[in-house]
């Protein structure tokens, strides 16, 4: 069987102007942000969070006639953000922004420790020797970067030649970092655990977004 259906100009534009006018003059959107945002937050897979975001939207779907449910999809760890607090200790005292990664255990008590860099070993094995010298301590496993301005910014203000030697630089230095990384022999998932396992008193890690101030 074949159908034939003419639409016309005037019926598309009809239909058209009536999703306009639901979207102008009946919108939902800010109640449900603020439902979704405000109140309930953060909804990492786990969460008490998400669980509460799964029940209010049964129940915002009941209230406008719409049958549903919750489906389980998969079994999860439960986890939860507490409070992150990090204060610099010495050389002067000063409380640092930081956040705990998910899915990561808590140092359950306040937990004082030396700072340490991830060192340039000559190979997985002189890594493996340096392992125990974790213990206690807090080891960074990030890239230094050579600046905290965005690359549009350098641009606009700085001279061509001040510009391309910045990107060389970060260039080069992203580059010994990977290697840096690579001769522990361990990927980036496996060496938190390994510092860890060594007994490792945190892993400090800088994900910059490449914008003013942002990670």
């Amino acid at each position: 069987m074949v159908l034939s259906v003419n639409l016309y100009a005037q019926d598309h534009q009809s239909i058209v102007n009536r999703i306009v006018k639901e979207g102008t003059e009946n919108s939902q959107l800010e109640k449900l942000a603020y439902q979704v945002t405000d109140l309930i937050g953060p909804r990492l897979v786990g969460t008490p969070q998400m669980q509460k975001a799964h029940d209010w939207a049964v129940a915002t779907f009941k209230e406008w006639g719409v049958e549903a449910r919750n489906e389980q999809w998969g079994e999860w760890r439960g986890w939860e953000r507490g409070i992150t607090h990090i204060d610099l200790m010495s050389p002067r005292v000063v409380s640092l922004e930081g956040m705990q990664l998910a899915w990561s255990p808590g140092t359950k008590k306040p937990v004082t420790g030396e700072v340490i860099v991830l060192p340039d070993v000559a190979d997985a094995a002189a890594f493996q020797a340096w392992l125990p010298q974790v213990k206690g301590k807090f080891v960074m496993i990030s890239m230094h970067q050579p600046t905290g301005r965005p690359e549009y910014n350098w641009k606009e203000y700085a001279t061509p030649e001040s510009f391309d030697k910045m990107k060389a630089e970060k260039e080069a230095a992203t580059k010994a970092w990977a290697d840096r990384l690579a001769k522990t022999g361990l990927d980036r998932m496996s060496l938190p655990r390994a510092l860890e396992d060594a007994g490792a008193a945190g892993i400090l890690m800088s994900n910059w977004s490449q914008g003013f101030g942002v990670n």
